[in-house]
């Protein structure tokens, strides 16, 4: 790495301010490990916000987020005069340096072999990691083939076999320039680089403890790095000569028999980063380093019931994986809030939820990321809340046998009626939203209330449709009474016509084989929205044009659209013509099975759409778009998000699918 990423290059000694720096040494292939740490009292940064709750005086923590064991303390060597900025920001930029050229090195998934589908770095997670977040670049299991399959859609991927050397010459020139030409990923850290980077967060400081305005609760959060290595010599004197770069004062400790480099505390956080058991190098703030080397490879993390629960639940090998303690954190926040509200005066003594609103949100969520050989599959878990809403029954619904099969986006969801319902039932009784509710509850009282309006809804479909290159769209419902959307419908018009004419609204029947289309005008755009055309372009909705609603009723569907063509286009949609029927959907339909909603997007359609509005009107752009996006655009097929319950879990899966 050269000056021109040194975050200590230009820089000397303060005028005003002493500070210690460790000159820049030559680094070698191994090191000889400090002297053991002499014990002492810790200070206030590693033991954020703790008492002593019990006989040993071992500080205990709130809200169950804190570490299980105390750290052992650390004497660290160095200036404890106050740091001036200049040394934060030499710090943030040694930290950004490193973690540039590591993160620019994990474009390296497809040059390393199928590894264990469990993380190495997974083991060294403390058991109290709220937040934890995996990179697998080694693509474990299936993940190689995968991904050389899906790539190979692209330009300058079909031959799979160079696969690996093409990842490699673009790697070395991502990393030859952010190190100005002094390092290249094969030269430099491909020997030692195994394949895995991780993250965790954890634990939050004790809520109460922002009660006074005291910043250093903040500064006391936990957090660490993981990066798996194959040659921990290797990896030792690279991370050694990169931190040696910044001039910053750095002493070697032992603890647990392993060597760990620390720093001098900035903005009150003391660092380190060590290299355990030859397997995994971990940086962060000393007390969570120290917590990864406490759990020798075996930490409790994946074996904590919503985490274990969460890798269990995997469908295969993945390349990426995010576990969120959704719940503890939602409730720290609320905890925080009602703190610094107590600080305030108690004049914002409010909840960032209601306890009631709370039992929406699952203990936790995870999220999982990997390749199938034509598609990018992203999948996301959690267990049911407390208190669930929609549907719990996983069924393919015939709703979208209704929907057109040149439609280009479609969201299917099935019982729709009750899930609003619910919704209305649930915020019903949440004082904070009564008064919105109550004028709800007024209109709909105009058309006969709630179970009028929606109660007959089950399955449906929001749609926009492609009519010749003009977009056009509306909800397709499959009703659970066949009788009461004809009667809303009557209602509707009954007091549209009473209250309408004189705000310039009119209604018209028309008849299209055998079925009444209703179609309300709204009336000129322009008057309406006080600009004209409503600020859409001219081709969509050119001056003059007026905004309608057109409705049909027929005993399988409720059809509401932009206008009557809408309407008419979903009337004359069959069996062989639906948006079921199409290869596309279908295939990915039967790919993510049975559910309670789906969610589809032709991504190919689309970009169709926008290069014939592009090409009509700067030939010159378009010409450009051509060599240099639609080449890589071209492949992309479609998007499908299909949600489904699996036990006491919610699932959904996204599929973006290449041709």
């Amino acid at each position: 790495m050269t000056d021109d990423l040194d975050p200590g290059a230009g820089g000397g000694a303060d005028d005003e301010t002493t500070r210690m720096v460790v000159p820049p040494a030559p680094v070698e292939a191994t090191r000889t490990p400090a002297q053991a740490e002499t014990p002492a009292a810790p200070t206030s940064p590693l033991t954020p916000a703790s008492r002593p709750d019990n006989a040993s005086g071992t500080p205990v923590y709130e809200n169950d987020v804190a570490w299980s064991t105390a750290a052992a303390p650390v004497v660290v060597t160095g200036s404890d005069a106050p740091k001036r900025r200049r040394g934060r920001l030499r710090w943030a930029a040694a930290i950004a340096v490193v973690a540039l050229v590591i993160g620019v090195s994990a474009a390296a998934a497809a040059l390393l072999t199928g590894a264990s589908s469990t993380a190495t770095v997974l083991g060294y997670v403390p058991a109290d990691t709220i937040v934890y977040g995996e990179v697998r670049l080694d693509l474990p299991g299936d993940q190689k083939q995968a991904v050389g399959s899906f790539l190979s859609h692209f330009p300058g991927f079909a031959d799979q076999a160079s696969l690996d050397s093409k990842l490699d010459e673009v790697l070395d020139d991502l990393i030859r320039d952010a190190s100005n030409g002094q390092q290249t990923y094969t030269g430099n850290i491909k020997s030692w680089f195994e394949g895995e980077l991780a993250f965790g967060v954890g634990p939050l400081p004790a809520a109460s403890s922002l009660s006074r305005g005291d910043d250093s609760a903040l500064r006391s959060i936990r957090a660490l790095a993981l990066v798996s290595v194959k040659d921990p010599v290797a990896a030792q004197a690279w991370f050694d000569a990169a931190f040696a770069k910044t001039a910053i004062a750095r002493t070697d400790v032992t603890y647990g028999g392993t060597t760990m480099a620390t720093f001098p505390a900035q903005a009150g956080i003391e660092y380190a980063y060590a290299v355990v058991d030859g397997k995994v190098v971990v940086f962060g703030d000393i007390a969570s380093v120290k917590a990864a080397i406490d759990t020798k490879g075996n930490g409790g993390f994946a074996k904590e019931p919503g985490p274990k629960t969460a890798i269990d639940s995997a469908s295969g090998d993945h390349v990426g994986f995010l576990y969120v303690a959704l719940r503890p954190l939602l409730d720290w926040s609320n905890d925080a809030q009602k703190a610094t509200s107590d600080f305030a005066g108690g004049s914002m003594a409010t909840q960032v939820l209601s306890d009631s609103l709370l039992k929406l949100v699952p203990d936790w969520t995870a999220y999982w990321l990997s390749f199938d050989n034509d598609a990018i599959v992203m999948e996301a878990t959690a267990p049911r809340p407390q208190t669930a809403l929609g549907p719990t029954e996983n069924r393919t619904s015939t709703i979208a046998a209704h929907i057109p099969g040149t439609a280009v986006f479609a969201s299917v969801s099935n019982d729709y009626g009750k899930t609003i319902k619910q919704a209305l039932d649930l915020y019903a009784a949440e004082p904070q939203f009564k008064p919105m509710l109550d004028q709800v509850n007024q209109g709909l009282g105009l058309i006969g209330g709630p179970d009028a309006a929606f109660g007959w809804v089950g399955d449906t479909a929001l749609v926009v449709n492609d009519s010749n290159g003009t977009p056009e769209g509306g909800l397709i419902v499959a009703p659970t009474d066949k009788d009461a959307p004809g009667r809303l419908v009557t209602a509707l018009k009954t007091f549209l016509a009473l209250g309408g004419a004189e705000k310039g609204i009119t209604i018209r029947d028309e008849v299209y084989q055998g079925t009444t289309i209703t179609v309300v005008d709204l009336g000129d755009v322009a008057k309406l929205s006080g600009e004209a055309s409503a600020g859409f372009p001219p081709e969509l909705m050119p001056a003059g044009s007026h905004l309608e609603i057109a409705v049909a009723v027929t005993d399988d569907v409720v059809v509401i659209g932009t206008g009557p063509e809408f309407v008419k286009h979903v009337l004359d949609t069959n069996s062989s013509n639906s948006l079921a029927s199409t290869d596309s959907f279908k295939k990915l339909s039967d790919r993510a099975g049975k559910g309670t909603s789906a969610l589809y997007l032709s991504i190919d359609t689309i970009r169709e759409m926008y290069e014939k509005a592009i090409g009509s009107k700067d030939a010159a752009s378009y010409k450009k778009y051509q060599t240099e996006i639609e080449p890589f655009l071209k492949p992309f097929d479609s998007l499908y998000l299909g949600s489904s319950i699996s036990g006491d879990l919610s699932k959904a899966t996204l599929y973006i699918t290449v041709q």
